[in-house]
């Protein structure tokens, strides 16, 4: 009952005056969700470059990379909108599901070349 229950905010910002450290606090799941917008956009980039410029081992590997990464993306979704895993475990969840991406993408690349 003695507790302070006040809570400390920092000064509010002026107009045009920018947060130096915006990026800092915004969320991680904030930055995948942009990073999964990013790479729907640069899957639809390389599939067009990949079917204008059939076997070009660079653009099947670009391609094979974004679509990877996005798939991962959407399971960390998939794995928090179902409950599997605690919100709280969120960057060891991304952590996980990119290094099961990656290990993924190498034996498909090797399997293919």
């Amino acid at each position: 009952m003695g507790q302070d229950t006040t809570i400390q905010n920092r000064k509010p910002l002026r107009h045009g005056e920018q947060d130096p450290y915006r990026w800092r606090n915004t969320p991680v799941g904030m930055w995948a969700w942009i990073w999964q917008r990013l790479s729907a956009l640069a899957i639809i980039f390389f599939l067009a470059l990949h079917l204008t410029l059939t076997y070009k081992p660079i653009i099947q590997f670009l391609l094979l990379l974004t679509v990877t990464f996005h798939a991962v993306l959407g399971l960390r979704v998939i794995f928090l909108d179902f409950n599997i895993v605690n919100v709280k475990y969120q960057k060891a969840l991304i952590a996980g599901l990119a290094g099961t991406g990656l290990l993924i993408l190498v034996i498909i690349w090797t399997a293919i070349y």
